[in-house]
């Protein structure tokens, strides 16, 4: 079999994009190639928080205009640059193998910073969070320059988690004011999603704003 035939296959037997099927079969035995792909793609994460406005909802329609993955990217050699991170949606449908990734949300890029090198630390201080109305407004009220990495990442988890309908909101001094939200039993600490991210971000750089990473760059860019 060749690669070009193991990617096609990969596409038909489990409608993934041609890019991720790509690093799957530079994976696998080419022996036990759907077997093979089948646990890997059991273990795929998926993006750890809702965004409004983020890209998730749009990757069919991009596919279906042929927009969709960026054709000729190499996800093995090359690595994918994306400015506008939101939940990662993009990254998790392609996985590649190096990736830059920044976006001009702190809390957000800090919280993919945590979950990358701390993700143990995060998991037991989610478990402390709990599903209650007056609990929430006293976290929502937290002033996060007080917070460590750890408390920020998992405040950010959690009232994404818990508040109306997953909005990212904050006022004119930059508090979060999202009220709220009515749910049965949100998952607040998905744990086994948490440590398939932090692995997926092993060979990632993330940033806070782009211009960070160019500055520390430069010879890159000339």
């Amino acid at each position: 079999m060749t690669e070009r035939e193991g990617i096609l296959q990969l596409q038909q037997v489990f409608g993934i994009n041609p890019i991720f099927s790509r690093v799957i079969f530079s994976m696998v035995k080419k022996d036990n190639l759907l077997e093979d792909a089948s646990k890997i793609i059991a273990e795929r994460p998926k993006p750890f928080v809702k965004w409004v406005g983020g890209k998730r909802q749009l990757l069919k329609q991009f596919k279906e205009l042929g927009l969709y993955p960026p054709e000729g990217f190499d996800p093995i050699k090359s690595t994918y640059h994306e400015p506008f991170v939101d939940g990662g949606a993009v990254f998790l449908d392609l996985l590649p193998q190096k990736a830059v990734l920044s976006d001009l949300n702190l809390e957000l890029i800090t919280t993919y910073n945590v979950i990358k090198n701390n993700v143990d630390k995060l998991i037991k201080s989610l478990k402390t969070y709990r599903y209650d109305r007056d609990f929430f407004l006293g976290v929502r009220s937290q002033n996060t320059k007080k917070l460590s990495d750890i408390k920020i990442a998992s405040r950010f988890i959690y009232l994404n988690r818990t508040c109306f309908n997953g909005l990212y909101r904050v006022n004119s001094k930059g508090e979060f004011n999202v009220p709220f939200g009515k749910y049965t039993n949100p998952l607040i600490c998905d744990e086994n999603n948490l440590r398939k991210i932090s692995k997926a971000l092993k060979n990632v750089k993330i940033y806070f704003d782009l211009s960070c990473y160019v500055a520390n760059n430069a010879s890159s860019f000339s």
